[in-house]
């Protein structure tokens, strides 16, 4: 049957029991011009996976802005960058809201059917996944709201529309539940701590009425969730077993192992060697070990946050502030444009820079714009098996490395130099050659380094760090500094700050705690990676500070000129005839926005002749200009003498010698080639008065 619900302060309105009623939960959500369709399926539990096996799926189809999608394929292929990192987000607000042992198999997919500008997607999408969970029978712990966060002018915006976004110095996507935050993405132009956690709480008061809505919603539909327990193993049993084998002095073998990872590793090893020596006949009468090490696992992850909090000392010796060593080099690969190997720990980041010109320019369709989106910054990670000692096989970037790219990209993105002033094409591709923590902020760093090396003109230096937070006594949190690989999976939160010297440019926040984190957390977190971030910064400068002055010389050099617009179909030619012609004599590259012409090149000759050629065909010519010409053809009154494709000029038969008059085919044959001095220019008619140069 079919349900309608409207939340008119937030100009949410749903519809439930008419779409999709095969699902076990479907919600058609709508804000503005934009409906979204999300629907929820949880297959019957077979198998233990050791994991929560959600499939997280966002598409949007083009016809939802009444577009057909560009190139030669006129259907929807593989998620694009956008559709995956919005999946991401999604993921990330609601996995940590399944219960603890539960572990079938759900699939979550969202489609955009119809978009308006000023109602963005994305954070809908959110929304109606947590509805279409809610009001299903999964045992989806508690609902979830979304917003998007700006800042116009100084003043914070909730969803801010599509011309405020434009505006905003900010870009906060915030997730949360009734009692605190879940989830934090996004990019600021520098912004301080004090202001990013006046954010996340201004977010949080919209979030719980979307939150109180959904509950409405369940109350209303009276719906009844599956029961979750586990048929495989008593979880309370082995739970309690569990408790009682992990005591302090278990947790000396992880403290004594040492910081290397392979240490690390073989001392947890043991632990589960001989918690399953102990138990070897009861562990010999279950049909496999994989719950039963999940249990052991997830005792093990509480038990060691709790002690090292207790201690006041992690488990590779170091107490709660201190960065791990860092070293860089640039300029260590002398045939790319810049390049720069950033080690923190056990984390190594190979980046280099290739400039290119703005034919290079990354062009892609979005359902929000008009025309293809333009980037001219593009930041790729790339994240190998044996980083991590593994064996995988290789395929195209997965969510993983779209995300971590991403994020990266946000925080360098905010100091790039615009179009005007460094009007090259970047690509950075960061490859992660060893990982054991935040290999995503070591990719900040060393594109930084290697910016800086390639000369590009960067605003300010940035850094990043990845913090966690570990929960001692009930209620008593502390963050950490610098988490390694092992670390990420014991604490509460873990996060990711990228930032200036003088505030925050990109965040992203993973928040695992039910109970609501204070504001007091939050800003002592905050400020505690801005600490760490200041050391790695200054690690950095002391390597290098400052842009290079000078560029590599195998980067394309650029020069730029202003011509009259009513000039640019005369440079371009019929179909690009006249411009393709200069490309290909002079070797160069040249873009045309508005009434810039931008001319790239290895060759100075070869940019010196275009940047002539285009300048004789936007009819800046002066008298006196001495040019190199070709005879085009002869006539009675004189030679017409080509100065430019598709551009000649006369020169009169009174300029040429009385001796070479009455021949001229002869001595002047067509397409040999003179020098010719501009005599005269008429600009409004275009011609060219032409004499031979003696």
């Amino acid at each position: 049957m079919k349900r309608t619900f409207r939340l008119d302060e937030l100009g949410l309105e749903l519809e439930v029991g008419k779409m999709a009623r095969q699902a076990d939960g479907s919600a058609w959500l709508k804000k503005g011009g934009t409906a979204i369709l999300t629907t929820v399926v949880m297959s019957e539990s077979k198998d233990f996976p050791g994991f929560l096996p959600l499939m997280v799926d966002y598409r949007e189809q083009f016809s939802a802005a009444g577009k057909i999608p560009g190139g030669y394929l006129k259907r929807e292929g593989r998620s694009s960058d956008k559709e995956i990192l919005t999946a991401r987000l999604i993921d990330r607000s609601i996995r940590p809201l399944f219960p603890i042992y539960f572990f079938n198999s759900v699939q979550a997919l969202s489609t955009v059917y119809s978009v308006d500008r000023n109602a963005p997607p994305s954070v809908l999408a959110l929304l109606s996944t947590s509805i279409a969970l809610t009001i299903s029978h999964i045992p989806f712990l508690e609902p979830v709201g979304a917003v998007q966060v700006g800042r116009v002018n100084g003043a914070w915006v909730i969803d801010p529309t599509a011309d405020e976004e434009i505006l905003s110095d900010v870009k906060l996507i915030i997730a949360g539940t009734d009692e605190g935050i879940c989830m934090v993405e996004g990019s600021a132009a520098g912004i301080s701590e004090a202001e990013m956690v006046e954010a996340f709480f201004l977010a949080h008061d919209v979030i719980r009425k979307q939150v109180a809505w959904q509950h409405e919603i369940a109350k209303e539909m009276q719906v009844v969730k599956s029961d979750d327990e586990s048929k495989h193993i008593d979880w309370q049993t082995w739970t309690t077993r569990a408790v009682d084998f992990i005591n302090s002095t278990i947790l000396d073998r992880v403290f004594q192992a040492g910081p290397k990872k392979e240490d690390l590793s073989a001392a947890i090893k043991s632990i589960f060697t001989d918690f399953h020596a102990l138990y070897a006949e009861e562990i010999a009468l279950l049909h496999g070990t994989i719950e039963l090490n999940y249990v052991l696992d997830t005792i093990l992850e509480k038990e060691l946050a709790t002690e090292i909090v207790r201690r006041g000392k992690r488990v590779d010796g170091r107490d709660f502030t201190t960065v791990r060593d860092i070293s860089t080099e640039v300029g260590l690969l002398s045939s790319v444009h810049g390049s720069s190997l950033f080690q923190r720990g056990q984390t190594q980041a190979l980046v280099s820079v290739t400039l290119g010109s703005g034919k290079d320019a990354q062009k892609t369709d979005d359902i929000m714009s008009d025309d293809a989106v333009e980037s001219s910054f593009m930041l790729h990670y790339n994240f190998p098996p044996f980083s991590t000692g593994e064996v995988k096989p290789l395929r195209g970037p997965g969510r993983r490395e779209i995300g971590h790219g991403h994020l990266a990209q946000s925080a360098i993105a905010r100091v790039m130099p615009t179009k005007t002033e460094f009007p090259y094409t970047t690509r950075v591709i960061s490859d992660i050659l060893e990982s054991n923590g935040s290999s995503s902020m070591a990719t900040v760093c060393g594109s930084t380094m290697a910016l800086m090396n390639a000369g590009v003109p960067i605003k300010a230096m940035v850094g990043g760090i990845a913090m966690g937070l570990l929960e001692g006594e009930k209620g008593v949190f502390q963050a950490i500094t610098d988490i390694t690989g092992f670390e990420d999976s014991l604490g509460l939160m873990d996060f990711k700050v990228a930032g200036t010297t003088e505030g925050i440019n990109a965040i992203q926040m993973d928040i695992k705690y039910k109970g609501g984190l204070p504001r007091s957390v939050f800003a002592k977190a905050l400020d505690q990676a801005k600490q760490a971030r200041l050391h790695i910064l200054g690690e950095m400068s002391k390597v290098m500070s400052q842009p290079s002055k000078e560029m590599s010389p195998l980067v394309p050099r650029f020069y730029s000129l202003a011509i009259d617009p009513n000039k640019v179909g005369g440079v371009i030619g019929s179909g690009g005839k006249i411009i393709k012609e200069i490309i290909e004599k002079t070797g160069t590259t040249i873009d045309i926005e508005g009434s810039d012409v931008n001319i790239y090149g290895k060759n100075k000759e070869g940019i010196d002749l275009a940047i002539l050629w285009v300048k004789i065909l936007a009819d800046q010519v002066e008298s006196g200009m001495v040019l190199d010409g070709e005879v085009a053809r002869t006539a009675e009154f004189g030679l017409f003498v080509d100065i430019a494709p598709g551009k000649a000029g006369l020169v009169h038969i009174s300029k040429i010698p009385r001796d070479l008059q009455n021949q001229l085919d002869k001595h002047y044959p067509i397409g040999s080639k003179l020098q010719v001095v501009v005599l005269d220019f008429e600009k409004e008619s275009g011609k060219i008065r032409l004499g031979l140069k003696a």
